[in-house]
């Protein structure tokens, strides 16, 4: 007698990479049931701006060389914390994404966005490694079209794989579920799950795509260090994926990595907004009111990693809190906003408007304004604030001269020429955070996202795609967290498919 299952695979967790599992496992002939745990699905995809970095020309690339330069790029910036083979599996998956798009009827573009100074993202993160030279990048995400007709990239991408996958009937979503434990049979291997209610749901293949820890402080504290963050995408990543895997006797990794956008959180929301300054006459001060970095090339991945300096004597955090110094033509402008409108949860799901010229926003406390440097430094007890943009601005407007052979900036923070414009009242200020778009942290998994266990081998029949366990560890080429949802959730399916229908050839044991 064949062994009996109520589904072929199981995937955890609904957003692009769960949703790309899904369909490509019901693709390759598979009975798929998606476990959810919030009442709509989506998760950090659907507030994602959804850029995907790929090689300028790729096609010729993968022609010429399997796109190996590529490979070897991220293997180097990655400083060498992912397998080469692991990296190698996502460039040819990355390769894969445009056609398999196209047949659910999608087309990818040329990502292209208002510029903005306080949002800093190069097609290239690390342009002095040796294996950048000669490589040529650019940035794409889903055109809109009337299949897919959001206005965030993320969304479209995420919509347009719901469109495919509702009414499948070969694929079951099951919302507000969760799931209490992954389970194994008497010889390791996955055997099904239990999900909240008790109820156990026999598969031979669970693909984890549960998401991040980004909303357990506990967690985060522990993996992170105390330092106190904010998150940009969706409250319900609160480590699920992250206890399931240590439960099943998965081997973890990239624990500490995370991608961070410096923004607001505004006093009692969950979550808060990326900066988007669009004009130049802004500077970042630290807790002792003096600027302490080039506030217009801090990555937009990095934006903990670029303030996280500690104070050697008190093992605190140097900066913290952070303030923007602005002046008004940035926060009082009446046509763009101070903030990234283009994703977020605040901003897809909460559909949350910034009010002209930031009324609202000032009369809720989150600008404060003063028509004076001394009256700003005392609402924010920061009294070097007048003698640290007295600095600025008198270093904008009599710049020192310098040998332009030996030097391309007037800053001693290196701020770009162009971009020294003194700060006239009236003043304002927002403090500023890292906000988390996700953790990378989670099972390790291999270049058939094949879960290891803390021993080494592969678990049978345990898959793992997207921020859970990501590929990529230490820092990252800006850009690829959202292509990998898409490359491992593919991957994923493709081999748990492929598991499920020859376990269901074999006898019960």
């Amino acid at each position: 007698m064949a062994a009996t299952f109520s589904y072929d695979v199981v995937v955890l967790g609904y957003g692009a990479a769960g949703a790309a599992a899904a369909l490509q496992a019901a693709q390759s002939g598979a009975k798929v049931l998606v476990v959810e745990k919030s009442s709509t699905g989506g998760g950090n995809s659907f507030v994602s701006s959804a850029n995907m970095t790929c090689p300028q020309d790729f096609q010729a690339a993968m022609k010429k060389d399997g796109a190996a330069h590529f490979t070897d790029y991220l293997e180097e910036s990655t400083q060498h914390t992912t397998p080469r083979e692991v990296i190698a599996a996502f460039t040819k998956g990355l390769y894969e994404i445009e056609p398999w798009l196209k047949e659910l009827g999608g087309e990818l573009e040329d990502s292209k966005y208002d510029k903005m100074y306080s949002y800093y993202i190069p097609p290239m993160t690390f342009p002095h490694l040796d294996s950048a030279q000669g490589l040529n990048l650019t940035v794409r995400h889903l055109k809109q079209t009337k299949l897919s007709p959001a206005d965030t990239g993320g969304r479209r991408i995420w919509e347009l794989l719901h469109h495919h996958i509702k009414d499948n009937a070969n694929i079951t979503l099951s919302y507000n579920s969760r799931c209490k434990r992954i389970l194994k049979d008497h010889n390791g291997q996955i055997n099904g799950v239990l999900l909240q209610n008790d109820e156990f749901v026999p598969a031979p293949a669970v693909i984890m795509a549960c998401g991040g820890f980004e909303n357990d402080i506990e967690l985060r504290r522990d993996l992170m260090g105390p330092r106190e963050f904010g998150l940009l995408g969706s409250p319900h990543n609160n480590g699920d994926g992250f206890r399931l895997a240590q439960h099943v006797g998965a081997r973890l990794w990239h624990a500490s990595a995370e991608a961070t956008v410096l923004g607001l959180l505004p006093p009692g929301e969950e979550c808060g907004f990326a900066l988007g300054v669009r004009k130049p006459g802004f500077i970042y001060v630290n807790r002792t009111g003096q600027r302490f970095v080039d506030e217009t090339k801090i990555e937009s991945h990095r934006g903990h990693i670029e303030t996280a300096e500690q104070d050697p004597y008190s093992g605190k955090s140097a900066h913290d809190p952070m303030y923007m110094i602005s002046d008004k033509e940035n926060l009082l402008d009446p046509d763009k906003p101070p903030i990234v409108d283009f994703f977020s949860y605040q901003v897809v799901v909460n559909g949350y408007k910034w009010s002209e010229h930031s009324e609202e926003e000032i009369k809720k406390g989150w600008v404060i304004v003063a028509d004076t440097l001394e009256d700003l430094a005392e609402k924010l007890d920061m009294q070097e604030l007048p003698a640290t943009v007295g600095e600025w601005n008198d270093q904008c407007q009599n710049p020192p001269q310098i040998d332009e052979t030996l030097a391309t900036t007037l800053d001693p923070m290196r701020r770009d020429h162009e971009t020294l414009v003194p700060l006239k009242a009236p003043f304002c200020a927002i403090r500023i955070m890292p906000l988390l778009y996700n953790t990378q942290g989670g099972p390790r998994r291999n270049e058939k996202a094949q879960i290891l266990s803390i021993d080494g081998p592969p678990i049978e029949g345990l898959y793992g795609a997207g921020e859970c366990g990501s590929i990529w560890g230490h820092v990252y080429q800006s850009s690829t967290n959202f292509a990998e949802t898409i490359v491992f959730g593919r991957i994923a399916a493709k081999e748990a498919a492929a598991l499920a229908k020859s376990r269901k050839k074999l006898p019960l044991r």
